[in-house]
């Protein structure tokens, strides 16, 4: 951890204080949201959804395959 000063006003520090806050967790979180994810982060979050996504991907085409056979091939004909 880098350590780093930062200034506040009086009745930022007076609120800080009275809602028990940690400062340093709390800057810490809202860079954290402004950089977003890393690009391990989402590479985690990538390959834990990747099976889900086969499987539904599965299910949707076997859906499709089904309701091709039911459909007219021709509905036009007369």
């Amino acid at each position: 951890m880098e350590r780093k000063n930062i200034t506040i006003r009086e009745d930022q520090a007076e609120w800080v204080e009275q809602a028990g806050i940690n400062l340093s967790q709390l800057v810490q979180e809202t860079i954290d949201e402004e950089m977003g994810p890393s690009e391990e982060d989402l590479a985690a979050a990538y390959a834990e959804n990747a099976e889900q996504a086969a499987e539904i991907a599965e299910e949707w085409s076997e859906a499709s395959r089904e309701a091709n056979e039911h459909l007219d091939p021709n509905p036009n004909a007369e």
